[in-house]
């Protein structure tokens, strides 16, 4: 998986949501050491503080531990990650669309009432 410049969420964001589904999916398993920051890097197409940044919010929700010049590992124990949050991103998206379209339609009739001066 490559990062989307299309994608409205950070890029970051995106490293720490795709190796996130990987852990609740049991693509990386309790214990499994993770690729290096550079390697990670090259796979995601974005720079090593990228996936510094993604890798620290992983951290910070307990699903990976890092142990000093061994590496990163996916926890032994790691929390559940939620599955019903993808519905309710959903339905948050769902509404900021909603709010956008009427927002441009109320631009488009203030802009039909601009009159140009000379």
């Amino acid at each position: 998986m490559t990062v989307s410049p299309d994608d409205p969420r950070s890029a970051y964001a995106q490293v720490a949501d795709d190796l996130r589904r990987q852990i609740a999916s049991g693509g990386l398993t309790a214990g499994q050491r993770l690729d290096g920051n550079a390697k990670l890097a090259e796979r995601y197409g974005v720079a090593a503080m990228t996936v510094r940044h993604a890798l620290d919010i992983l951290r910070d929700e307990g699903l990976i531990v890092s142990q000093q010049g061994r590496g990163t590992f996916v926890a032994s124990d790691p929390p559940a990650v939620e599955t019903e949050q993808a519905p309710t991103l959903a339905n948050e998206l769902a509404e900021i669309k909603a709010a956008l379209e009427l927002i441009n339609s109320r631009l488009d009739r203030l802009e039909g009432h601009v009159v140009d001066l000379p």
